[in-house]
C-alpha cells in the first residue's frame, strides 16, 4: 500500500460527452434537483429489500 497520497498513481476516467437537449424549466428543475433531462435519475427503490 502506499505510504502517502503524494506517492499514489493519479486515475484516469473516460467521459463520454453528453448530447444537447432542452433543459427543464426552472420550477420543474428545483424539483428534480437538475436541470438536465439526461442527468435526472431519480430513486426508485424501497427500503429494507433484504428482509
Amino acid at each position: 500500500m502506499y505510504a502517502h497520497v503524494d506517492q499514489m498513481i493519479p486515475a484516469m476516467a473516460y467521459v463520454p460527452y453528453q448530447s444537447w437537449q432542452e433543459p427543464f424549466d426552472l420550477h420543474y428543475a428545483l424539483h428534480a434537483g437538475t436541470i438536465f433531462p439526461a442527468l435526472c435519475k431519480p430513486f426508485c427503490g424501497r427500503r429494507n429489500m433484504h428482509r
